[in-house]
């Protein structure tokens, strides 16, 4: 006790002294108690919203918000500390919100997770902050009356030549916030490239009649250098019954090398053995304005309004040589303009009835050169537009049921060539939940997916001596049709355990052609609509925490069953499991994960991919604003490769290894240092880079 007092007068006679430049923070009393609080209840679940509250230690161990997430082990979602993602339990993208305003991935890595106050998971919600979103993380933080903080973060990778650095600071003063982003990425890799066998069945193959051509790829060299920069300013303006956000952000990406080198060897005398060489550069950079617009018009009714507009330029050029004379150039400059509006409503007349609308607009512009071996001049202007209307029967806090139907319209002007077209997509589900310790919850979807606008360019460019490729303007949309049964039991703060089913189809997906009907009798790929894709999988998790939470681990398997219909049909069953651990010891903790290997067909191409398995031990101290991690991945795998996939069709079929830098064993530090002024900081939503627009660019 009389410790704790010295400690608690230190504090107060630091803070004195410190004045403005330095963060006034909570007595350790008042924490301990709030701990306690936190113990006795840190989970519980109803049929709207599964609230979890983390420990003080998995908090002081976290670097970020995606480790956080990890560490806590919520049994809805999945999260892969190595790619930093996060989805649900069945594999959906799970929208990413900071007291209720969207965050992007740069903004969970800045995040100072001893600020996080709860963690609220929600299925299907009808408040118009959320956007309509179907699965939604909030982190709820903790506010403070004026200040701001600045936080530096470091990242070095060895084995991978890779280096991040960033800086952001935050100021709050009164209602308004204001935000400074700015980071910096380098990474080089002298292992990229592909080995293949790719094997040609050729019709008529310049004028000689029918043959069958085997080629043997074989890599000698490859270089790969990137540079990666965002900056980006905001504006908040935050009340009770308003919420304006305001932001600028500028990314660039420069890839000035990108360079290839093939030893090539083929079946037929009619081409030599020799050697090829790609040399490949590009420089992106795109300017973004968002805002983010929230008001209260009622007790009953909100208003959401989110507008963004992104201007980019695209270059790429690329430059392959093989033989001694054949030289394809394909090389692109592209201008992409993207406007978007989407308004979202909610209108709560009573406790039992919740609707929800949703209207939208998005419209996308891109002119793209293409000059070299085949120039040309494509315009894309994509438009489309929905409405939707959802409506949630609350009959309490037990259990609810729900429904939405919404109607796209979207409109193709490629080049000349019109394609518009029109599709529905529905939403039915029910959440049931007894108590605060179980929920049953249920799903099932339909609607359409449609192309991007590189699968539907008119444009045709060389790959090869032996191949080309271009989009398919007429490619039509394709269905989709899902339904989840999962199940979540919270027996004590000690165990979290779920079960979960998923049956999923596409139908008449759209999936790669190879056909000999390029120039001269060479192989064309393109693209088609053709076969189903069936997926289904039941699946477990559970995690337990042991002596008063300091052993905490977390098991995840899964059994598959996937099949394909059409050109590419194919079937696999597969058992997947994913498996992690985490001590804590003071302020040190040691934390491990195992994912196993995978096999699956990609979902728009006959290509069968195998990935290795992936591990990671990371070992780290957190406290007073620092965090110091260290981290060993993958470290028994010397290899370079990243990924092995076939493909088979009546024309043409490949074995393929890509190299790179995904699967290689690295070794990471971290070190992120966060300093805050004034008192009660309003540590929020931190903002980040945007990344640069999306290209419809032929690739």
């Amino acid at each position: 006790m009389r410790k704790e007092i010295m400690l608690t007068m230190i504090c107060g006679i630091v803070a004195t002294a410190a004045g403005a430049q330095t963060e006034t923070s909570d007595s350790i009393r008042a924490q301990q108690l709030d701990e306690v609080v936190i113990e006795a209840s840190n989970q519980r679940i109803n049929a709207e919203v599964s609230t979890y509250i983390p420990m003080v230690r998995q908090k002081n161990a976290a670097q970020n918000a995606v480790s956080l997430l990890s560490q806590m082990s919520i049994p809805q979602i999945s999260v892969d500390p190595v790619s930093q993602t996060i989805q649900t339990a069945h594999g959906q993208d799970v929208s990413v919100f900071i007291d209720f305003i969207p965050a992007t991935s740069e903004d969970l890595k800045g995040m100072r997770t001893q600020d996080v106050k709860k963690v609220e998971y929600y299925t299907h919600p009808a408040d118009a902050r959320f956007q309509g979103a179907k699965y939604v993380i909030n982190f709820v933080m903790q506010k403070y009356e004026w200040g701001g903080y600045t936080k530096l973060n470091a990242n070095k990778w060895f084995g991978v030549n890779r280096t991040e650095g960033s800086i952001y600071s935050k100021i709050a003063y009164k209602k308004m916030t204001f935000d400074l982003f700015a980071d910096e990425i380098y990474l080089t890799n002298r292992h990229t490239g592909q080995n293949s066998v790719e094997n040609f069945r050729f019709a008529d193959l310049y004028g000689m009649g029918p043959k069958d051509v085997s080629r043997v790829s074989e890599m000698r060299l490859g270089r790969y250098r990137n540079n990666s920069n965002d900056i980006s300013f905001r504006a908040l303006y935050d009340t009770e019954n308003i919420q304006i956000s305001n932001r600028i952000a500028y990314s660039l990406t420069n890839v000035p090398r990108n360079d290839v080198g093939n030893t090539l060897t083929y079946s037929d005398a009619l081409f030599p053995s020799t050697e090829s060489f790609t040399k490949t550069s590009s420089k992106d950079w795109a300017l973004k304005y968002s805002g983010e617009y929230f008001f209260m018009l009622s007790k009953q009714t909100g208003l959401n309004v989110d507008a963004s507009y992104t201007y980019g330029h695209n270059d790429l050029n690329s430059d392959y040589t093989a033989h001694d004379d054949l030289s394809i150039i394909n090389n692109a400059k592209e201008e992409i303009h993207k406007l978007s509006v989407y308004l979202h409503l909610n209108w709560n007349p009573g406790k039992a009835n919740r609707f929800f609308t949703n209207f939208g607009v998005q419209h996308d512009w891109n002119i793209i050169n293409y000059y070299g071996n085949s120039p040309s001049k494509q315009k894309y202007d994509v438009g489309i537009y929905f409405l939707g209307q959802n409506y949630q029967h609350v009959f309490n806090e037990k259990w609810n049921v729900g429904a939405g139907l919404a109607w796209i319209w979207e409109t193709n002007r490629i080049s000349g060539v019109n394609a518009d077209n029109n599709f529905p997509q529905t939403n039915i589900n029910a959440t049931w939940s007894p108590n605060d310790k179980h929920q049953l919850y249920l799903t099932a979807n339909y609607g359409s997916m449609f192309p991007g606008s590189s699968q539907k360019s008119p444009n045709m460019l060389q790959q090869d001596e032996l191949m080309w490729y271009r989009g398919t303007p007429e490619l039509n949309d394709y269905k989709y049709t899902n339904a989840l049964l999962s199940y979540t039991w919270l027996p004590d703060n000690r165990w979290q355990l779920s079960a979960d089913a998923y049956l999923g189809m596409i139908k008449d997906r759209c999936v790669t052609l190879y056909s000999p009907t390029g120039p001269d009798g060479t192989m064309l790929r393109q693209y088609f609509n053709g076969g189903n894709y069936f997926s289904e999988y039941v699946g477990v998790s559970a995690t337990g925490k042991f002596f008063g939470g300091k052993l905490v681990g977390k098991l995840r398997p899964q059994f598959w069953i996937r099949k394909t219909t059409g050109e590419y049909a194919w079937h696999d069953n597969q058992l997947t499991c994913t498996a992690q651990l985490n001590y804590y010891l003071g302020s040190f903790y040691i934390f491990g994960w195992y994912m196993t290997s995978g096999k699956y067909q990609e979902t728009h191409s006959g290509v069968i991919s195998k990935s290795p398995s992936k591990y990671q031990i990371e070992i780290g101290w957190g406290k007073n604003g620092w965090n110091i991690s260290a981290s060993a991945y993958n470290f028994a795998h010397t290899s370079w490769e990243d990924l092995k996939e076939t493909l088979t069709s009546e024309y043409y079929s490949f074995d393929r290894t890509t190299f790179g830098t995904q699967h290689h064993a690295r070794y990471t530090i971290s070190v992120s240092y966060t300093i805050g002024y004034g008192k009660k900081v309003q540590r929020k939503n931190e903002i980040s880079g945007s990344g640069t627009a999306d290209s419809a660019i032929l690739k």
